[in-house]
């Protein structure tokens, strides 16, 4: 990777396209930014090359589809970098788990489960304890509700992130609609002529089936994804928790609206269990994470209990789609 990566206006300006849009054509995204197609997609190849862009990302409400999310926050006891990495290949290749990062902290490993309840994430949980003894503990999170932000750091703005409740009220998806969706979690730029040929479904079929996700909000938005490449900026990337005493709406409101103004932010979290609220987000300096340290205490003042701070190593899988996600079909 270039460690010395230069992001002008020009792709910057691209950015806030793919951000607004991560399926737009490139031609649609050259005329909004002023420049030709084949400079677009010479300039979204070469943030790729340079590890600053790794691909777009789907986003899903899998609310929606019947399963849940909850955070696993992971330390572990007497165990060598061999192991490590044992362990954390296997948490990557687990059907019912959508992120993996390694982190200095509270914890050693973060990780993000998609499951249809409680129960199994205790059952899968208790699994890898007796699989892996050197889980020294854990604690969990349930999140009632996720947020991402348009990381207007990387790029410039046009309007402030807007926090909306979404409504997470069940639809029914089948087969075909999963299958859509995995494809779509891989590459969110794949055409429909490409789906068709894969799947072997008509044009129109997947174009349809598509904007149906879309109106129903399985699929949230379309995304440039991962932004591991931005440590060659000179971002660190941080995971914060926060656990309050007790919240007014009006001191909630003016939270949320600090945190998804910040133009830092990348995800925020709303939680319930060991945290309630966490966000992820990228900064320079330790004085940068100070000063939002210090804003979120003065907001919260009273309400203010405790909080845990990660510092993000390594993220070795990011996805909105996990094989578990066909149980949902197959009523496992």
């Amino acid at each position: 990777m270039d460690t010395h990566i230069k992001l002008d206006m020009k792709n910057k300006r691209i950015l806030r396209e793919l951000v607004n849009d991560g399926r737009a054509p490139y031609s649609k995204v050259a005329k909004k930014v002023g420049l030709s197609k084949e400079v677009v997609h010479y300039r979204v190849n070469n943030l790729i090359k340079q590890g600053l862009l790794i691909g777009v990302n789907t986003v899903f409400n899998i609310k929606k589809i019947g399963m849940q999310i909850y955070f696993v926050h992971v330390r572990l006891k007497n165990v060598d970098s061999k192991n490590e990495d044992i362990i954390i290949n296997s948490l990557v290749n687990h059907p019912n788990i959508a992120w993996v990062v390694k982190c200095i902290g509270n914890y050693d490993l973060i990780l993000k489960f998609f499951v249809k309840d409680n129960t199994e994430l205790n059952s899968v949980l208790k699994n890898l304890e007796k699989k892996y003894p050197y889980f020294n503990d854990f604690i969990t999170d349930f999140t009632v509700q996720e947020h991402p932000i348009p990381i207007p750091y990387l790029y410039t703005p046009l309007n402030a992130y807007p926090i909306k409740k979404r409504n997470n009220k069940q639809v029914k998806i089948d087969e075909l609609d999963l299958q859509i969706m995995e494809l779509l979690s891989m590459d969110a730029r794949k055409q429909f002529s490409e789906l068709s040929s894969i799947l072997k479904i008509p044009r129109d079929t997947i174009k349809y089936r598509i904007k149906r996700l879309e109106n129903k909000g399985v699929i949230v938005t379309y995304r440039p994804s991962a932004w591991a490449g931005t440590k060659s900026l000179g971002y660190s990337w941080y995971l914060l928790m926060l656990k309050f005493k007790q919240l007014d709406r009006k001191t909630n409101k003016i939270l949320m609206t600090y945190l998804s103004e910040h133009i830092n932010v990348a995800y925020i979290y709303e939680l319930i269990g060991e945290h309630d609220l966490g966000f992820e987000i990228r900064l320079k300096t330790g004085d940068e994470l100070n000063l939002i340290l210090m804003r979120i205490k003065e907001i919260l003042r009273s309400d203010f209990k405790s909080q845990e701070l990660s510092l993000i190593l390594k993220e070795y899988k990011y996805t909105y789609y996990t094989p578990s996600l066909k149980d949902i079909i197959q009523g496992v």
